[in-house]
């Protein structure tokens, strides 16, 4: 079968109109007409069935065009690929990185890849569980992310590098950023509360702190969301400590000290690999490159008073 054939295809049904497809692939359409009517003739059945609002696939069609999709996918990686072998890059990395991570840190990260001239690095942004999936996957090559997760980890290996614990912030309308007195638990539970992040380990429910008390909104994934909601409300939220105060978004003064409060838990951040990866050269020097990096940021970042 023709491969550019489904190519054609696939661009027609994301279109949903021969015509437009045409122009995107800078062909005539009587000549896309044609190459859909052979393809149609290999298959002996209909792939696309117009409709008043223009084209979409047949059921044989739809499976055609994913096929199409995969193949201008690896086409367009192709063409990446031949733009990095010329420009002297000699391999590319996927790496994972952990939204709060990637917002407090994502100009020390961008600097630190920056100084080996011969890779090429894809930053991921996600959820740890969502991330860690795709590691196992094999299209993650590291993570830059929580230590501490309660999702499957077989096959992986992890490297703890740079040291946090939860903490809980007020947002900047809070009434006890003005308390003269000590806050106490039963503040926290008269207090609104939203959840920050899956319950994947990174982020941590506030169940512990305020169990009586639920949270009736959360963010996964959306930091901006999280840091303007501190910023512009009265709510308590419960947050990777160092991280948060890192990004500079947060004053020190939003992370509320509670009287006999428990030991928050730590939320530390690691860097994840597969097993099999390890044996590589190149991997191992970008896990080098990322440790290095990981641990100096670690040791010349403040600890803000946190028990570490």
């Amino acid at each position: 079968m023709n491969p550019n054939a489904l190519k054609q295809l696939a661009v027609i049904i994301k279109q949903g109109s021969i015509s437009s497809a045409a122009e995107q692939l800078f062909v005539t359409q009587p000549t896309l007409t044609r190459a859909i009517k052979q393809l149609e003739q290999k298959v002996g059945a209909p792939v696309l069935t117009r409709t008043r609002y223009g084209v979409v696939a047949t059921e044989i069609g739809e499976r055609l065009g994913k096929i199409g999709e995969k193949i201008l996918l690896d086409a367009e990686q192709g063409e990446e690929v031949i733009r990095q072998w010329h420009s002297g890059f000699h391999n590319e990395f996927s790496i994972g990185i952990d939204p709060l991570w990637e917002y407090a840190a994502a100009q020390q990260t961008t600097h630190a890849f920056l100084q080996d001239p011969r890779y090429v690095f894809h930053l991921r942004t996600g959820s740890a569980a969502a991330q860690i999936e795709l590691l196992q996957q094999g299209e993650l090559d590291f993570i830059i992310g929580p230590a501490h997760l309660t999702v499957a980890q077989k096959g992986l290996h992890r490297e703890v590098l740079f040291r946090d614990r939860a903490a809980i912030f007020a947002g900047a309308k809070s009434a006890l950023l003005k308390q003269k007195r000590t806050i106490t638990t039963n503040d926290l539970s008269k207090s609104k509360w939203f959840i920050a992040g899956a319950n994947a380990g990174f982020m941590n429910h506030q169940h512990n702190v305020a169990p009586n008390n639920a949270a009736k909104i959360s963010f996964t994934g959306s930091i901006h969301s999280v840091m303007s909601l501190l910023n512009s409300s009265d709510m308590l939220v419960q947050l990777p400590a160092r991280l948060a105060l890192m990004s500079g978004a947060l004053l020190s003064e939003q992370m509320l000290k509670i009287e006999e409060m428990p030991e928050q838990p730590r939320r530390d951040i690691a860097l994840w690999s597969r097993n099999e990866e390890t044996e590589r050269p190149d991997a191992q020097r970008i896990r080098q490159l990322i440790c290095d990096f990981l641990r100096d940021l670690d040791q010349n970042t403040s600890e803000y008073d946190l028990e570490l």
